[in-house]
Order: structure tokens, then C-alpha cells, then sequence
């Protein structure tokens, strides 16, 4: 399969991509890494007469540490993320995302950036972005925003971002000492496969008590967007993290927070069924890190 015919542009800054965007408008698509949209092209399903690549925006590829925070810049490569040692330390459940996105090829070119965008309720990194609360960064030629990550989605494929937009990158705060987080996505293959089901959670305690103080749980491949889980969240408040808490969340998540389809990948029934399985291990990893390094 060949590509179609369009016209190719590549700024070296921002302000120039904002600029051809915002005359270019819905007539042109974002390539970042392109491991979708190329794909896409190929297969006519997506059509547009211009490509502008934001590949030469050197900025945009870049990871920063602020102080509280780290910026993850919207065409960091899925390879680039996992091997940051920032992200080893603090983003444990983000590298695992980036893990698990297709082969090595694929972790070479996919970006953080287009990976949301593409706004795939099975996206690999879009759970771990959930749990820790990522904050997208918006810009266009006149203004800039910034949007929580959980009013990000708004329907399979789709996003909050205007015409006129660019997604510049991510924030995330860093967690504290006595936290951490886990991901874990079930495919029918190991990799290079749509996830059937996808979990993230991240699990806060109190070293005095013992107790959770906060929990994040994030469901992917269950509903028409990336998803939290409040109901399971809440039942693990104030409980000691233990075998019969995690459980309790899981059932939790599979009865009250999600609301999967049928299709070839893979039931409901199973979905929810696998819902409540990685709920429960990812709770459990979760805080096995989190006790291990405040030790």
C-alpha cells in the first residue's frame, strides 16, 4: 500500500508549527512518530492534504525536571521515557506502559504525544498518565492552556484539543517516598497487539498507620475512554494494604466502574472478570514497591 498524495511541511520551532496549524487547520494532521497515522494513510482511513512533522522541534523531545514536577515533552519517544532514569525511580508504572507499546521498532518512533492523542481506550501509557495525574499542555499562536489528563478524552479517538492546538507535552508531579505505582496490560500476544484489557494503580500509605491515604486506579479497554475507578478507589481509603483490601477493589472495579463491550478481542464478562484479576495484582506490586523504598 502506498501513501496518497500531500504536502509535506517541517518547522524547526514551534511558533512556526502553531502558525501552520492555525492556517491549516482541520486540512492538516500532526506526525510525530507516525506509527499510527502513517498506518492509517495506508489504509485510507485517515485523509488529509497536508502532514506537518514536529519532529525537528527539538523541544518537544525533551524530558524536564522542575522542582515538584517532571515535563515530558509530546514527542519523547516510548524508548527515550523508559530508559530516563527519572522516570525509573518515580514513573515506574509509565515505563512499564512504555514497555509494552509494540516491538523495539515501534518503542524507537511512537511518541508519548501521539500515543494520547490517538486516544485508544486500550492505550498503553494512557493509564499510568491517570494515576498520576498527568496535566496536558496545550498551545496555539495565541494562547496556552492546561488540561487535567482525566477531561482529556472525549470519546474513542477523540480529544479535548482545538483545531488550532498542539499537545506540547505532559507535567507530572512527583510522587512521594511512601507511594509508587503498576501497570500491567493483558493482550492476546505479548506485544504489537491491542490490549484486551489494560490496569494501572498507584497506592499512597501512612508509614504511622499503615493505612492508605490515597489510591489511583485507572481501567483501560472497558469503556469509550481511558477510565478512573472512584468506586474502588474509595474502598480502599483508610484500609490496611493487604490481600483482602486489594481483593475488595477489584471487585469493586469489575462490578461498579466498568462497562465493557463484546468484540473479537475479547467478552465483557472477561473483561470485567480480568478487570477485578489485574485491579487486585497491580494494588499488590503497587505497594510492595512503596514499603520497599520507604523501608
Amino acid at each position: 500500500m502506498l501513501l496518497p498524495t500531500f504536502e509535506f511541511h517541517e518547522p524547526l520551532s514551534l511558533e512556526d508549527a502553531l502558525e501552520l496549524k492555525r492556517d491549516l487547520g482541520e486540512n492538516a494532521r500532526l506526525l510525530a512518530g507516525g506509527t499510527d497515522l502513517l498506518v492509517h494513510m495506508k489504509k485510507k482511513l485517515i485523509t488529509t492534504d497536508n502532514l506537518i512533522s514536529l519532529t525537528k522541534i527539538k523541544d518537544l523531545s525533551l524530558i524536564n525536571r522542575e522542582e515538584n514536577a517532571i515535563v515530558i515533552g509530546a514527542c519523547a519517544t516510548m524508548a527515550t521515557i523508559s530508559s530516563t532514569p527519572i522516570i525509573q525511580e518515580k514513573f515506574k508504572a509509565l515505563k512499564a506502559g512504555c514497555d509494552n507499546l509494540g516491538s523495539h521498532l515501534i518503542r524507537n518512533r511512537a511518541t508519548i504525544g501521539g500515543n494520547a492523542c490517538n486516544a485508544s481506550p486500550a492505550g498503553d501509557t494512557l493509564c499510568a498518565l491517570l494515576v498520576y495525574e498527568a496535566t496536558a499542555l496545550l498551545a496555539s499562536s495565541d494562547t496556552k492552556r492546561e488540561i487535567p489528563i482525566a477531561n482529556f478524552f472525549t470519546g474513542p479517538g477523540k480529544s479535548c484539543i482545538a483545531p488550532d492546538e498542539i499537545l506540547t507535552g505532559f507535567r507530572l508531579s512527583i510522587p512521594s517516598d511512601n507511594s509508587d505505582a503498576h501497570y500491567i496490560q493483558l493482550g492476546k500476544r505479548k506485544s504489537s497487539e491491542i490490549n484486551v484489557v489494560n490496569v494501572a494503580s498507584f497506592l499512597e500509605y501512612d508509614p504511622g498507620t499503615g493505612k492508605v491515604t490515597t489510591c489511583r486506579i485507572a481501567l483501560g479497554s472497558v469503556a469509550a475512554t481511558p477510565i478512573r475507578a472512584p468506586r474502588a478507589e474509595a474502598a480502599m481509603l483508610g484500609q490496611t494494604p493487604e490481600e483482602a483490601s486489594f481483593f475488595a477493589a477489584g471487585e469493586k472495579a469489575r462490578r461498579e466502574d466498568c462497562r465493557p463491550i463484546d468484540d473479537f478481542r475479547g467478552t465483557a464478562a472477561y473483561r470485567q472478570a480480568m478487570v477485578g484479576v489485574l485491579t487486585k495484582r497491580t494494588l499488590a506490586a503497587a505497594y510492595d514497591r512503596a514499603s520497599s523504598v520507604s523501608l
